[in-house]
């Protein structure tokens, strides 16, 4: 089989599916979040020798930017008989390289996108200030989705944004894909989005 990356709305489920489908070719490694020590694991099993055709499955709701980094030479050039599969819920989770170097196949459900946290209509200080204490206890899914979120709520609401501001949307997601602080990350989002709403007097 050839190594490729596999989007699906429910990564960890579909690996399992795959996985008892045939427990003697699959290996699997499937974890919220793709660590460093999961990846260290990953590439220590790629190199056990196996007489058959052995598939590894890597599959997460999160991976992490430095476990990437490190499977980028394994997945480049795997041993003889070793493929991967890598399941993902969206290719921006994965680092360019990667993606790269393997055929996407993408089996996801394209899923209606979800409104921001926050009623960006009614948006105030104070609002802000209590979200981002909120934030700092708390952890948030799908932190990338929650940006494009806000940026499409935004829209909605009739802010129209310049191309600095645009660009602050572009660095959030990267910010999010180096596993940046949920509230370092919204912080000045929120307070810019607030000062347009408040220089131009919307009137929603």
């Amino acid at each position: 089989m050839q190594s490729h990356i596999l989007l699906t709305n429910y990564p960890i489920q579909e690996a399992n599916r795959i996985y008892e489908s045939d427990k003697l070719k699959y290996v699997l490694f499937d974890k919220e979040e793709l660590d460093i020590e999961t990846a260290r694991a990953i590439i220590n099993e790629a190199y056990i020798a196996n007489e058959n055709e052995k598939i590894i499955i890597v599959a997460s709701n999160s991976f992490n930017i430095y476990a990437q980094n490190a499977l980028l030479k394994v997945f480049e050039e795997p041993p003889s008989g070793v493929s991967f599969i890598v399941i993902a819920k969206m290719k921006s989770l994965l680092l360019p390289t990667i993606r790269s170097r393997m055929p996407i196949v993408n089996k996801a459900l394209k899923q209606k996108l979800p409104h921001f946290l926050l009623d960006i209509r009614n948006l105030k200080l104070e609002d802000i200030y209590v979200f981002i204490k909120r934030i700092q206890k708390e952890n948030i899914n799908d932190l990338k989705l929650q940006i494009q979120s806000l940026y499409m709520d935004c829209i909605e609401a009739g802010i129209v944004f310049n191309k600095r501001e645009s660009a602050m949307f572009e660095d959030a997601l990267a910010w999010a894909s180096k596993y940046e602080r949920a509230y370092n990350v919204f912080l000045p989002l929120l307070l810019m989005v607030l000062n347009k709403i408040k220089n131009k007097k919307l009137k929603f």
